[in-house]
């Protein structure tokens, strides 16, 4: 392994072998988000990712069923790696625990420090770097947009939040905008309104609201947070 990658890294938790401890792994990193670190203990070549729920990636990388699934959907090179060298040539560290809103920034801080090869995208977060096959870009291509869409369009694309343009002046420096994060598949969604949240997972406006002011977890599998919306954010 390289040397130069240990540099003011200590991993709160080393693995070895790690799929001989894969329930061990499991359990130690419940209900924790953080970031990662897969060394090819052969090639000297690693992997940096974040994950809201630890346990949840951990066990999917830890499962060849899953590796081989994966390889043949996506371009991963984490997952060809591990099929090839085997688990009993990696490490697996986490590097860090962190908050949920903490993730992104944080991986990008590992990526940058330790500048992993089989990452395929430099950027945390993004997908730059990564092709969609010729059948996707075709989808693509061939989609139709409202006037509408695509004004909503050009906001998201700007960073701002999208919203119909009937409703523009009801944003307007009141309400708040929930973010809803699925901790089993690690979707983040936006919505413009709690009530419109709610509706979105099946659950109440009063339900969504006591969720999120008690910060507990809906169904097992929602984390839902919210901030106050700013008058900027309705401008297109």
């Amino acid at each position: 392994m390289d040397i130069n990658k240990n540099i003011n890294i200590i991993p709160i938790k080393s693995y070895f072998s790690p799929y001989l401890y894969k329930e061990h792994i499991r359990e130690e990193n419940k209900s924790k988000s953080g970031i990662y670190w897969w060394n090819n203990l052969i090639t000297s070549k690693s992997y940096v990712g974040s994950a809201i729920s630890l346990d949840i990636r951990l066990r999917d990388y830890l499962s060849n069923r899953f590796l081989k699934k994966e390889a043949l959907r996506n371009k991963s090179i984490i997952y060809k790696s591990l099929l090839k060298y085997d688990y009993n040539n990696y490490t697996l560290d986490v590097l860090e625990y962190c908050e949920p809103n903490m993730l992104i920034r944080r991986e990008q801080h590992y990526i940058d420090m330790l500048k992993p090869e089989y990452n395929i995208c430099l950027i945390a977060g993004s997908r730059l770097g990564t092709k969609h096959s010729s059948e996707t870009l075709l989808k693509f291509t061939r989609r139709k947009f409202s006037p509408e869409a695509l004004i909503n369009l050009k906001v998201a694309k700007a960073g701002k939040i999208p919203s119909p343009l009937t409703k523009i002046n009801q944003l307007l420096a009141t309400g708040h905008i929930p973010t809803i994060v699925n901790i089993k598949d690690e979707s983040i969604k936006v919505y413009n309104s709690v009530r419109t949240a709610a509706k979105a997972i099946g659950v109440s406006h009063p339900t969504l609201l006591d969720y999120i002011n008690n910060k507990k977890l809906l169904k097992d599998t929602y984390l839902i947070s919210r901030k106050k919306r700013e008058i900027k954010d309705a401008h297109i």
